[in-house]
């Protein structure tokens, strides 16, 4: 039997009913299609449910992303009802309407297809040609590659069409597929650039869908389970400026995650294939003990070679299997002392001393040197890669007018080298293809912050906000940074026609130790006090670019199916592109309009 549903609307046949979704969609509440759904990194659900959790002095394990429905609704009925303002109350209707209405979708039994059609148009502009849009930036000087920050500027710089695609069965096993009319990062990105309209074919985004994943599971009393194959997307931890340990803005061909979940204790093992012979493998623990207190620790591998399944035992150390020494040539045992293995560790925190507040701190690293280590030439030649966040989160209700007042101040700080191992092919980064502009200027991305090694800098942001109808915040952001990022990896040296390279100090040092020449019969590398002075330093390198910016912005909700958003940022740079004396200062603007069908 098939069946069409639309709440508030009768039963029709499949032609008139979409016609008249297409000519009343302005009637239609949006909410979701399965438990199985994921919702992205982002989404205002996610906002909300920090929100209400904050209201009852709670922490919450909600924090990750994409999570199922599912997941949500258990963290949802987890809040207590009666401990929330008036203000959390109509905020808490808004969520479970949300999930108690259904999506327009043609039913053949328990299965079930849906789509949507979302517009996006947007106009740029920037008054400096000297100073990067802020959503394609790193903030670091050079112009030999591109990174999406996915921080600054993301919810507005969205694809021009978005065509969503949605396949389900029952409330088990979920698809979906977003196919996208889009400008791709180096048309965006351009100087004279003032639309996300694609107009020119050397502009158009050819690698989509972006969004793509297949989400099976259930949902029990007090836990469920969710397995799920996605294209990228995936974030550890609520931040402001982007997780420091894995964010969603990482670019990944594709990721496998287990997800055992339940309010006190949530377990996740990641598969990521970053690239081709690139594959990740992560395992995630966490717990909230009290309610005022949320831990987790991540724990995984990166292996440049092809995928094993040795590394899929659940809670096996995966730096106890010993791997650097297993995928080695001898020539680079000799140059590099390990190499195609990269291990890395993350903690993060929540506390919530009080109502209303937020303190949370978060750690990564790849690499860092013991007592014993440092006791050898090679070991100190070896660089600390490490970097922490630490945030405060404030969230005030209004009762009289059902809003939120909205406070927050974030620091980060990242060592030179985090991220960073003896050779790009094994640090914890992706290079995309870029076909427009023939190879020129690769497109980049870190695992974890977008704003990458070597930088110390922090965003403090007030705002207000009356959830799904209007908002508006200040922002200032301050960055400093120094030189080491993704130009480091173009650094080599050939040796009997063999690439190595040449940006870690330890290789350096084992170059100059080994008497290494290059295939021009000149000597290469450092002596073992200069390798060590580099890896031991702690603080920027070369000349450090101070980044600036203000920013204004707001959106306003004319039902659920319009909204128009817009932003003003100044910046002011010293050192921009890291010359020293090099200052330049601009405005950026943006303004979008989203319409949704459904």
């Amino acid at each position: 039997m098939v069946k069409l549903d639309m709440m508030k609307s009768p039963k029709k046949n499949i032609l008139s009913f979409f016609l008249a979704a297409v000519i009343f969609s302005g009637t239609v509440h949006a909410g979701v299609y399965g438990s199985q759904q994921l919702l992205p990194a982002g989404h205002w659900i996610y906002d909300a449910l920090f929100i209400l959790n904050s209201q009852t002095g709670k922490t919450s394990l909600a924090d990750n992303a994409p999570l199922s429905a599912a997941e949500i609704k258990m963290h949802l009925d987890e809040i207590p009802y009666d401990k929330l303002s008036y203000a959390g109350r109509i905020l808490c209707e808004q969520v479970r309407e949300f999930f108690s209405e259904k999506e327009f979708a043609v039913r053949f039994g328990p299965a079930f297809f849906g789509f949507n059609l979302v517009l996006n148009p947007e106009l740029l502009y920037k008054s400096n040609t000297e100073i990067p849009w802020t959503f394609g930036t790193d903030y670091t000087g050079g112009g030999n590659y591109g990174a999406e920050s996915g921080f600054w500027s993301n919810k507005l710089a969205e694809p021009f069409i978005t065509l969503p695609i949605y396949l389900g069965f029952s409330d088990l096993f979920f698809i979906e597929t977003d196919p996208i009319f889009a400008k791709s990062y180096w048309g965006m990105t351009t100087d004279w650039n003032f639309t996300n309209i694609a107009y020119d074919f050397n502009d158009f985004e050819f690698l989509w869908p972006k969004t793509a994943y297949g989400s099976v599971g259930k949902a029990f009393d007090k836990w469920g389970f969710n397995i799920h194959i996605a294209k990228q997307g995936l974030q550890i931890g609520r931040t402001q400026t982007g997780s420091i340990i894995y964010n969603s803005t990482f670019q990944t061909d594709a990721y496998v995650q287990l997800n055992l979940y339940s309010p006190h204790v949530k377990y996740n093992m990641d598969t990521v294939q970053i690239q081709k012979n690139k594959f990740m493998y992560l395992h995630s623990l966490e717990i909230a003990p009290f309610k005022w207190l949320k831990a987790g620790i991540v724990e995984g591998m990166l292996i440049n070679a092809p995928f094993e399944f040795r590394f899929l035992n659940p809670l096996m150390i995966m730096h106890s299997f010993g791997a650097w020494t297993e995928y080695m040539t001898e020539a680079e045992d000799k140059y590099y002392g390990e190499a195609h293995v990269c291990a890395y560790m993350g903690i993060h925190v929540d506390i919530v001393p009080c109502k209303y507040l937020r303190i949370y701190g978060l750690y990564a690293q790849n690499e860092i040197q013991s007592a014993i280590e440092l006791e050898s030439e090679t070991g100190r030649a070896m660089p600390d890669s490490l970097g922490g966040q630490l945030g405060f989160e404030l969230t005030i209700p209004d009762n009289k007018h059902n809003g939120w007042w909205v406070g927050t101040l974030e620091g980060i700080y990242t060592t030179p080298f985090l991220y960073m191992k003896q050779g790009a092919d094994w640090s914890l980064y992706r290079e995309r293809y870029n076909m427009q502009s023939n190879g020129s200027t690769p497109l980049c991305s870190w695992i974890g912050t977008p704003f990458g090694p070597d930088c110390i800098g922090f965003q403090a942001r007030a705002g207000y906000t009356q959830m799904r109808k209007w908002s508006a915040e200040m922002d200032y952001l301050f960055v400093a940074h120094g030189t080491n990022s993704f130009g480091l990896f173009g650094r080599s040296v050939e040796i009997n026609g063999v690439k190595y390279y040449t940006y870690y100090p330890s290789v350096l040092y084992k170059l100059q130790h080994e008497g290494a020449l290059d295939d021009n019969g000149n000597s290469v590398g450092l002596s073992a006090e200069e390798a060590e002075e580099i890896a031991r330093k702690y603080s920027l390198t070369g000349t450090v670019q101070f980044t600036n910016q203000i920013t204004l912005k707001g959106s306003y909700s004319f039902n659920d199916h319009m909204t128009l958003g817009g932003q003003a940022t100044y910046s002011f740079i010293f050192n921009n592109n890291n010359e020293a004396g090099n200052f330049q200062h601009g405005v950026e603007l943006a303004l979008a309009f989203t319409y949704s069908i459904f």
